[in-house]
């Protein structure tokens, strides 16, 4: 911890070795995440490295006694990821009071490895993506993704049906559902 105590005084410095020592710290976990969000490489990529340049910028703001710096940076990266994802044409869906919409409780992403997660994940269209990834990977509620990614609770809902039933038929094909 007082080597990274070290790095994070150097980056705050602007010293290039030790703001690269970060980055190389913090790049698996990151592109992990972003990963999850994008069906691309480089898309994951281009946001894990716009989310560390915000990191760099506002390193010195970081205070340790309000939490973890693995958290502060996974919000700060996984943040600016979800802001990539937002494109102007949206799908609208009305929004209804159906607060009873069935949402299974097995999640059977959460028994695959990482490589097998991303390589389902990369049936679905990126809006799904995200919203499937953000429920199910990240554990986010409903009215919480739609605050999010600024659509509604009714868009939210219909994109997890979507995905649902894109992802039904592939994993049936590998699993006895």
């Amino acid at each position: 911890m007082d080597e990274l105590h070290e790095i994070i005084t150097g980056c705050i410095r602007n010293d290039r070795a030790a703001q690269e020592k970060f980055y190389r710290h913090f790049y698996p976990s990151m592109f992990c995440l972003c990963k999850k969000f994008f069906r691309d490489d480089h898309a994951a990529l281009e946001a894990v490295n716009d989310g560390m340049m915000k990191v760099f910028a506002h390193l010195a703001d970081f205070k340790a006694e309000k939490g973890a710096i693995f958290n502060w940076v996974y919000t700060i990266v996984r943040h600016t990821a979800l802001d990539k994802l937002k494109v102007p044409v949206r799908v609208i869906v009305p929004d209804t009071d159906d607060e009873d919409l069935e949402i299974p409780t097995g999640n059977i992403l959460e028994h695959l490895e990482w490589r097998d997660v991303y390589h389902y994940l990369d049936h679905l269209p990126p809006a799904t993506r995200a919203v499937f990834s953000l429920f199910y990977l990240e554990h986010f509620k409903i009215p919480a993704i739609a605050e999010r990614l600024k659509i509604s609770t009714g868009t939210v809902k219909w994109q997890l049906s979507e995905g649902r039933k894109i992802m039904q038929p592939v994993l049936k094909k590998h699993f006895s559902l």
